[in-house]
């Protein structure tokens, strides 16, 4: 039996009433390791691929959403598939150590994301020249990156760590904040005064993902 994994948690966590994951998957509660396992279980992995990959993966992220509002996990990318409980349970123990350092450390966090950019901005410059373009380009490319500084000052001690990057539309910044300085983050935020023109949306908390540095790239 394929196994479709959401994520890794102390083994107090519990499944929290959550029942149905992936393509309505029953999601189950494994221990190995010494860490709580949530999985769905299915004898075709393909039904998990087979509805659209946006659907999928918000089925998915919800699942990491309720348990997260529980507990501290570690999540998963969507699809990390094993074939059976043997392969799950030899990654598993080899990285158990890890994992659990990681879930001690972050167990009191959350992450919050910044997402900061100008609204259709390539439709907005394209009829530029070819040189216009990218300077027009490069502008806005600065005006956020300043911004970003700004949105990192105005939260203040609320948030711990700030790791940010650039996408081909927007700036994307991760803070993490400490569960019980969620409302002091989002109000410091909100003080910001942003540019016209310019559009910023808050989201989280979310589980931490962006500060969890793995030698291997997992998970």
């Amino acid at each position: 039996m394929s196994l479709l994994l959401y994520c890794v948690a102390g083994t107090a966590a519990s499944l929290n009433g959550l029942h149905a994951g992936v393509a309505c998957s029953p999601v189950l509660r494994l221990e190995i390791a010494n860490l709580a396992v949530f999985v769905s279980s299915s004898a075709d992995s393909s039904g998990w691929l087979r509805a659209p990959v946006r659907t999928s993966a918000l089925e998915f992220h919800r699942v990491l959403r309720q348990l997260f509002s529980a507990t501290a996990i570690l999540p998963f990318r969507f699809p990390t598939i094993f074939e059976d409980e043997p392969e799950l349970a030899r990654h598993l123990e080899g990285r158990s150590g890890e994992y659990g350092a990681l879930l001690e450390k972050f167990s009191n966090f959350a992450q919050m994301e910044a997402r900061v950019g100008y609204p259709n901005s390539e439709t907005a410059i394209a009829t530029h020249s070819g040189s216009e373009y990218l300077r027009q380009r490069q502008r806005r490319f600065h005006a956020v990156e300043e911004f970003a500084v700004e949105l990192r000052r105005a939260a203040g001690a609320a948030a711990t760590e700030w790791r940010q990057r650039m996408t081909r539309s927007e700036l994307r910044g991760f803070a993490l904040v400490g569960r019980d300085k969620i409302p002091e983050f989002k109000a410091n935020i909100a003080q910001a005064l942003v540019p016209a023109g310019m559009h910023v949306r808050i989201s989280g908390p979310w589980p931490v993902t962006e500060f969890l540095d793995f030698s291997d790239g997992m998970p």
